[in-house]
């Protein structure tokens, strides 16, 4: 089965599952929001119907650490323009992509490329991209009542003290919040859920381990890709005693 067909019939499980896409682009009371790393959490969560509006870190290279320190300075220093720089067209990897990148997260974390598809150091549109995901996502956390499942996947080793700082940056805003963490393991047999941890009630750690790498917004392999979508579909089924 292709990925395509495989995404259809998951996405149709997911209405069935009552995961359906609200009218407009702006928050509800409900929300499943991607913290990263990178594009596939976003793109799991839409084809699956759960992801219905645009925030940041959709389409962002980020990296937990810097996630949290977003959410520790309300987001200031993602959006300084000042500190957003275009990379040289003789250092991008191919026409169109890895296009731009963050003064402070580049010098904090070496991340050589923040936005792959997105200039917004010199685009209005792509820098009005930016800023209205960060509105929309300030909307979910900051509306009293409002329910959260927010989603990050990686394949690099993400730091459990992370995690945790995630979750209390979460936690001091005013909405309801769980956090669910894919860990990607490539490199392994096929791909199967080796462990799932709670270490505490807002936080579901999960480990997957998996044969081939992500490439672009999925895995390489069609088969382990389509495995990994049912694999969150279940976990999305399942609703979090902190947001019941």
């Amino acid at each position: 089965m292709t990925t395509a067909g495989a995404g259809g019939m998951l996405a149709a499980l997911g209405r069935q599952l009552g995961f359906r896409r609200r009218d407009g682009r702006e928050p509800g009371a409900f929300n499943h929001i991607s913290l990263g790393s990178n594009c596939q959490m976003a793109h799991a969560l839409k084809t699956l119907d759960l992801r219905t509006w645009s925030a940041p870190f959709d389409w962002l290279f980020t990296l937990p650490e810097m996630v949290s320190d977003c959410l520790a300075d309300d987001f200031v220093a993602l959006t300084d323009r000042d500190q957003l720089e275009s990379i040289p067209e003789a250092e991008r990897l191919g026409p169109g992509i890895t296009r731009g990148r963050h003064r402070l997260y580049r010098a904090r974390y070496g991340l050589e490329c923040l936005f792959n598809h997105h200039d917004p150091a010199v685009s209005d549109t792509d820098y009005a991209f930016l800023t209205e995901g960060v509105r929309r996502l300030r909307q979910a956390l900051s509306t009293e009542g409002t329910r959260n499942r927010l989603w990050l996947m990686s394949h690099l080793h993400i730091v459990p003290a992370t995690m945790e700082s995630l979750c209390d940056r979460l936690a001091g805003r005013p909405s309801r919040n769980h956090l669910t963490v894919l860990q990607l393991l490539p490199g392994n047999g096929a791909l199967r859920l080796v462990e799932t941890v709670e270490p505490r009630p807002d936080l579901r750690r999960l480990t997957v381990e998996c044969a081939s790498a992500p490439v672009g917004l999925r895995l390489a392999d069609p088969a382990e890709d389509a495995a990994l979508l049912a694999i969150i579909a279940h976990e999305a089924s399942r609703l979090p005693v902190g947001l019941a």
